[in-house]
């Protein structure tokens, strides 16, 4: 399996390189400038973290004198972000700690460790059990996503759902159990929204970005033009022209519509194959686990990536409603670039530790992998 490890490890460099080469091209101004050079600090502490999770035996993160301290670390986070003066108010979202960055970042990569370590202590006929097994588990992942939903960051609360159900999934909860917490999810959500005008607007936008274009829909309209005026070969990293402010946020949300332009379908057609390179790698490292632990956490981490990857993507081409979602490895942002190395870096640890033929995946796994 260290094969595996070493293809995730190419695949999240070459998403890195892209990163790098698309905010350099970006900065034209002073501030742009200075993106570039903080990307640069994080990429390198990344570079550094990730091979140090791989080096350590994941098993040791089982310990509950370690994962206790961690999820507590997580929620007081949290909860600090929506206290004046500790936490930043930006865009009408209090989502930052001073100095300190996003805690939702490292929310991700730990509640996937605290939900696979219950995971294994319930067993397979409890997980089944809506009450004492199912209830309790989902309640772990949904807790902090609650907490981010507040701030509020519904991308990423949305994520983590979706994160605890796939792992759910692959522990064998119930068919039924799942379909009524997804559904559930899906009647609140547009409930929430009516009393939101920011993602209600965000939901007609995605309905007829046209007409919304001089107003609301302008971020989603010309990121479409973006990546329409790349064409095949791109306009390269001097014939840009929607670099120079037409698409707001294009260093973190809408990054994908700068590679669309700049280097055209064959660039972004490779970078969906990089994440599917991830992908790939994950699931068969989660098959070949020596342990349910590990199997718990390749699905977690892996499913994470390349989730929010389709979903940064499905939003800088109007396929889903704004969530304002960074793409792994690629977009700017320090302490999200940090989550998304670590997780990477858990994996490779699962990979790296493999026991070829000691356990059967699950029936989940097999599935993913066809």
């Amino acid at each position: 399996m260290k094969t595996q490890v070493v293809f995730l490890g190419l695949c999240v460099a070459a998403l890195s390189i892209f990163g790098l080469v698309i905010l350099f091209s970006t900065a034209y101004d002073a501030a742009d400038a200075l993106r570039f050079q903080t990307q640069l600090k994080w990429l390198g502490a990344g570079m550094v973290v990730a091979p140090i999770c791989v080096w350590l035996d994941y098993g040791w993160l089982q310990r509950r004198a370690i994962l206790y301290p961690l999820g507590a670390l997580c929620l007081v986070g949290l909860v600090a972000v929506f206290i004046p003066g500790l936490g930043v108010h930006i865009n009408g979202a209090s989502r930052w700690i001073r100095d300190l960055g996003q805690p939702s970042e490292l929310v991700k990569p730990v509640t996937i460790l605290v939900l696979a370590a219950t995971l294994v202590r319930v067993e397979k006929f409890s997980i089944q059990e809506f009450g004492r097994g199912y209830c309790v588990c989902l309640a772990l992942g949904l807790g902090p996503a609650i907490l981010i939903f507040l701030e509020p960051d519904w991308g990423t609360a949305i994520l983590l759902g979706a994160v605890t159900v796939a792992m759910l999934l692959v522990a064998g909860a119930r068919w039924l159990h799942l379909v009524v917490t997804v559904a559930g999810a899906l009647t609140v959500l547009p409930v929430f929204a009516l009393f939101n005008p920011v993602r209600w607007e965000r939901i007609l936008v995605f309905l007829n970005p046209e007409a919304y274009r001089h107003g609301a829909g302008w971020q989603v309209w010309q990121s479409l033009l973006a990546i329409g005026s790349g064409g095949l070969s791109g306009q390269f990293l001097d014939g840009s022209l929607h670099k120079f402010g037409y698409v707001p946020e294009q260093q973190t949300d809408f990054i994908f519509a700068r590679l669309g332009e700049e280097t055209g379908l064959w660039g972004t057609t490779l970078v969906v194959v990089l994440y599917a390179g991830i992908l790939w790698c994950g699931l068969k490292i989660a098959r070949q686990s020596r342990d349910r632990f590990g199997h718990f956490i390749a699905v977690g981490c892996t499913v994470l990536i390349v989730l929010q990857a389709a979903i940064n993507i499905a939003v800088a081409t109007s396929l889903v409603p704004n969530k304002g979602l960074s793409l792994p490895f690629v977009s700017y942002g320090g302490s999200s670039l940090l989550a998304s190395f670590v997780c990477a870096g858990l994996v490779g640890s699962v990979g790296w530790r493999a026991r070829i033929g000691r356990r059967s995946p699950s029936t989940a796994v097999q599935l993913m992998l066809l």
